[in-house]
């Protein structure tokens, strides 16, 4: 996929590439020579002959700027490339080594980083004279320490990820490692750093050229054109801005490629970023009715997000409401919008390209309508809510009790004594033992179901009206989700609160939730009481999942059931029902017109399907279109490798 690099991208590598290409074909050019005097009239403005004029002595200053850039750019490139090879290994073995290897490259990196470079490069140029290799080696030299630095980083971060891991327990040597696992990776932010050093290079290469340590004369620098210049600012100012707007425009155009390389190895763009905007733009309206004696209510609520391959509907019209002391659960496959819709409802998506619409009800006041700080204000009081990974979701240079008592503090105006004891009060609620002693705790030194009752106690600090819990015990065994999930109801039961609880588990859903709305492609497709849905399931895609779920009484080395195909791409959804295409029940109205939710027998049961199941509708065909029983064979077998490989990598719920 093309990454977009943006306009100022090119901007900058079109100006480096005309350097570059005036320093490499300065003797091929219709120039004067850089040391011809008498060229033109001295100190003479731009004009036809000499477009950026001349200096004190008469020697065009384009031709002196054009020859110039031999040095400065020389030198920015060299020195980093010094720089690397020195500092980037001893990075690298200082990062994957650890320990006294770490220690004693760290110690002699910290040593020198403390000698002061402009004595070194005065010694360097008393003792072995100014030129272009002595400021060459000076620079490289200079910059060895922040190589090391960024190298050694770099380093630790991926030597502690999984890949990494894998490799060894593979039996690969550390050499193997090295050179396949980690440079590799290490070598993308040292990529985008090397251009910002350059430009770090070059500028240092002008101060040393002002101040006469660098390449001497009659050799052109452009520090040393700025230099010589001085004495004329008054009669000839041309001869001191010209090199002075060449060398800034270089520099920033060095910066301007080292940031957005920098950007681009951050994330991993795929096309679905969103086209950057002001704000997030309003889609239209739809009338809805507003509910009373409700305490949450989704209505029509749609998040989009343009893209360049179009727009993608990540929530489309999701409408429901939620009474206290209530459980709502979401469910669906990974990427059906079960987690854009709570951030969505949060306002927590992003603004940048993305359109917005319906609207969001608390107690019938439209949060929607709110700006930033009244959302604040409602945040963390009134909604709170429990994510997926705890050990991103705690600061880990923050204790326990530093984050536990934020919330208090900020929402509730507790002095500090009383909110260090109230947040003791909190995990002694949830469940931890030795609160005070937890309380002076870092993340890394609690166990996984420990930080998530931490971050549980943290929802909770403020008495909130909804708790929004995102997948919360995805990552935690299965002893350990039993007590989370115990701990919620319980809180819920305790505070009359309501809890929206997004899961993938259809077991925990249809023991913990009151209600269940079931997504597909960012809509709703089944909606209604738990016990109701799971008994009389309408939408073949609900029935889909619930087959999919293992069975104690299947017979030994029974296959499991799998759910054939891959959702669909949200940038270029199916025509009609989104579901179609992996349908066993689907027909050719299916493909043509995508259905409203209906309303089943019993109150409160939606489904979207035109031909729900277990109505007399929904049989399979012996022929027809993609939804027939030979296709659904057909899709069984051709996506059998990447749908068992998801089920591979469940946890040991074993889904």
């Amino acid at each position: 996929m093309r990454r977009r690099l943006g306009w100022g991208f090119w901007l900058a590598l079109g100006w480096i590439a005309l350097v570059l290409a005036g320093a490499a074909a300065a003797d091929l050019l219709p120039l004067p020579r850089y040391d011809e005097t008498l060229a033109g009239p001295p100190q003479s403005g731009p004009g036809p002959d000499h477009p950026f004029g001349t200096d004190g002595l008469g020697r065009d200053v384009l031709s002196r700027v054009v020859y110039g850039a031999r040095v400065s750019l020389g030198v920015g490139v060299g020195a980093v490339v010094l720089g690397l090879l020195i500092g980037a290994p001893l990075g690298v073995l200082a990062g994957y080594r650890r320990r006294a290897t770490d220690a004693v490259i760290m110690g002699f990196n910290d040593v020198a980083l403390a000698f002061p470079a402009l004595v070194f490069a005065l010694a360097v140029v008393a003792f072995a004279g100014a030129s272009l290799v002595n400021v060459l080696i000076v620079l490289g030299v200079l910059g060895v320490p922040a190589w090391v630095r960024l190298v050694r980083g770099a380093t630790m971060v991926f030597s502690e990820r999984e890949f990494v891991a894998a490799a060894r327990v593979l039996g690969a040597r550390d050499r193997t490692v090295l050179w396949r696992e980690i440079v590799p990776n290490v070598s993308l932010p040292v990529a985008s750093y090397a251009f910002i050093g350059m430009a770090v290079a070059i500028v240092a290469e002008g101060s040393l050229a002002f101040l006469g340590l660098s390449v001497q004369a009659p050799t052109p620098t452009w520090g040393g054109l700025i230099n010589e210049g001085r004495p004329l600012m008054e009669n000839a100012p041309h001869v001191v801005l010209v090199p002075s707007v060449v060398m800034f425009l270089t520099v920033l155009a060095f910066n301007l490629l080292g940031d957005r390389l920098r950007a681009l190895t951050d994330v991993r763009q795929s096309g679905l970023e969103p086209v950057r905007r002001r704000r997030a733009d309003r889609l239209p309206a739809q009338p809805h009715h507003v509910e009373e004696g409700v305490l949450l209510q989704v209505a029509d609520l749609r998040t989009h997000f343009t893209t360049v391959r179009g727009t993608v509907r990540a929530v489309d019209g999701v409408s429901f409401t939620l009474e206290r002391g209530r459980t709502l659960a979401i469910v669906g496959e990974s990427g059906s919008g079960k987690s854009m819709l709570i951030r969505s409802i949060l306002g927590l998506a992003p603004d940048a390209g993305t359109l917005r619409g319906g609207s969001v009800y608390l107690d019938g006041q439209d949060l929607t309508e709110l700006d930033g700080e009244q959302l604040r204000r409602i945040l963390g009081t009134r909604l709170a809510a429990v994510f997926q990974d705890p050990m991103t979701a705690l600061n880990p240079v923050r204790t326990i009790g530093a984050q536990v008592m934020e919330p208090l503090t900020v929402h509730l105006g507790m002095k500090r004594g009383a909110a260090r004891a109230r947040a003791a009060e909190l995990l002694a609620s949830v469940g931890i033992p030795e609160p005070a002693r937890a309380l002076r705790r870092y993340p890394h030194q609690l166990s996984g179901g420990m930080r998530q009752r931490v971050t549980i106690a943290m929802a909770l600090s403020c008495g909130p009206d909804v708790l929004f819990a995102d997948e919360p015990t995805t990552a935690l065994d299965v002893t350990v989700q039993d007590q989370v999930l115990r701990l919620i109801r319980r809180q819920r039961e305790e505070r009359h609160m309501a809890v929206v609880l997004v899961s993938h588990d259809l077991s925990v859903v249809a023991e913990w939730a009151d209600e269940v709305i079931v997504m597909y492609a960012g809509k709703v497709v089944e909606r209604g009481p738990a016990a109701t849905l799971f008994e009389r399931t309408r939408m073949p895609y609900t029935e889909a999942l619930l087959r999919a779920v293992p069975k104690l009484t299947d017979p030994a080395h029974h296959p499991l059931r799998l759910l054939p195909g891959r959702p669909p791409d949200l940038a270029a959804p199916p025509s009609g029902c989104a579901f179609h295409p992996r349908c066993p029940y689907a027909r050719e109205r299916c493909t043509q017109e995508e259905p409203p939710l209906f309303q089943a027998e019993v109150p409160d049961h939606l489904y979207a399907c035109w031909y729900p199941v277990g109505t007399g509708a929904g049989v399979v065909e012996t022929s027809g279109i993609s939804g027939t029983a030979e296709a659904l064979k057909a899709a069984e077998t051709t996506g059998a490798d990447e749908t068992t490989d998801a089920i591979e990598g469940a946890d040991s719920r074993g889904r």
